[in-house]
């Protein structure tokens, strides 16, 4: 697995897009074509004659307006028709400022958000299974907590309440994918890809347990303070995997399709029914990520365009969101944001896709067969592997 820094499509267009692509930089570079073409013809030139007259100046500004138009509907589409940000609130005095909660953020992407966190606040609260694998700062609060149990939420809660304070900005890192035959030792356990035929009733369970109905559980005990006081943000991490399921994928492809839905819903009653338009929602949908899980996918040849994602990476995309105090939907990386456009195209534009792409191709029998690792299980949770 590749985990190198290495510079991406990504890289490049985001500079464009924050230089030369953006409204003042596009008029600046109109103004000085025509102060130069003034010089050459004269006073009498206007400035709209010389737009209209200079075919690449007249296309260069009607794709920035365009492009500035849309990103500033999209804007005010995704935060309820607020345009100003609600950024969040960090103090280190006990009693004020936000409260953030990241559930898996004790390995991977969710340590990685809780290292960028910690320097802006000393109110972080992880709820894992697993112990972290950094040194705890004293502003980090661990919590071993089952999420697929509500009741085990509860009962920590009161705690982190009592402790830290309300939780305002919730992060929803944790995952799960699928396994063929759990074993478990020592709370730990052998995972594996499986093929849809092998998959058991048992390991979907497990998987809707972690990434649908945890996510759930955290929205039913922490949400209601956010609404009740019309300030906060809930992130949540899905895949690009809700957009375009792989082969072998089918529990996790399902169940990041769930969250998204999920993460659509919460957005449209917070301000249909709860009437809380400034509680803000963003869900994150990266393509392979460096991690654990990220292990049984295929790196791509072609890194430039489709690059590997890092985990501390995608944490500076996360923590930019939430930084912002905008609602934002990202798919990542920039090849990626094409696959919620599938849905729009004939089946057959959609085939050829995801087969010149080799999306099916990143997993294999061999790969998944020599890929283990260790995994936290949920101790109240039982699975049952019978056939149903």
């Amino acid at each position: 697995m590749r985990t190198a820094k290495i510079v991406a499509v990504d890289d490049i267009t985001f500079q464009l897009d924050k230089v030369p692509f953006s409204l003042p930089v596009a008029a600046l570079i109109a103004l000085l074509s025509f102060h130069r073409q003034r010089q050459i013809l004269g006073p009498q030139l206007r400035f709209l004659d010389h737009v209209r007259s200079t075919r690449w100046l007249k296309w260069f500004l009607t794709f920035v307006v365009i492009k500035s138009a849309n990103r500033f509907l999209g804007r005010m589409a995704r935060n309820n028709g607020y345009y100003a940000a609600d950024p969040p609130r960090w103090s280190r005095v006990k009693g004020k400022g936000d409260v953030v909660l990241i559930t898996g953020g004790s390995t991977g992407i969710g340590k990685e958000v809780v290292e960028l966190l910690v320097k802006q606040t000393n109110k972080i609260v992880v709820f894992d299974m697993a112990e972290p694998t950094y040194n705890a700062a004293s502003g980090v609060h661990f919590f071993k907590v089952d999420i697929t149990d509500p009741e085990a939420i509860a009962v920590a809660a009161q705690k982190v309440r009592a402790e830290v304070g309300h939780p305002t900005i919730i992060l929803a890192v944790a995952e799960l994918l699928t396994t063929i035959l759990p074993v478990q030792v020592n709370n730990a356990g052998i995972i594996h890809v499986a093929p849809l035929l092998k998959a058991t009733p048992a390991s979907m369970k497990k998987v809707f347990a972690v990434n649908v109905m945890g996510a759930h559980n955290i929205l039913r005990e922490f949400l209601p303070h956010l609404i009740a006081i019309n300030h906060g943000h809930v992130l949540t991490t899905a895949s690009s995997a809700a957009y375009a399921s792989v082969c072998e994928f089918a529990a996790y492809s399902c169940s990041k399709a769930a969250v998204l839905a999920l993460h659509e819903t919460t957005q449209a009653e917070l301000f249909h029914r709860y009437k809380a338009p400034k509680v803000r929602v963003s869900i994150i949908c990266p393509t392979k990520v460096a991690t654990t899980l990220g292990e049984f996918l295929e790196d791509k040849s072609l890194q430039f365009l489709f690059p590997t994602i890092s985990p501390k990476w995608l944490a500076d995309k996360m923590t930019t969101t939430i930084e912002s105090g905008l609602s934002e939907h990202l798919v990542l990386p920039h090849y990626a944001s094409l696959l919620p456009g599938l849905r729009f195209f004939p089946e057959w534009f959609r085939w050829v896709f995801e087969n010149a792409g080799s999306v099916h191709s990143m997993t294999s029998e061999a790969r998944t067969a020599n890929t283990s690792s260790k995994i936290y299980t949920f101790a109240k949770t039982n699975f049952d592997d019978r056939t149903e």
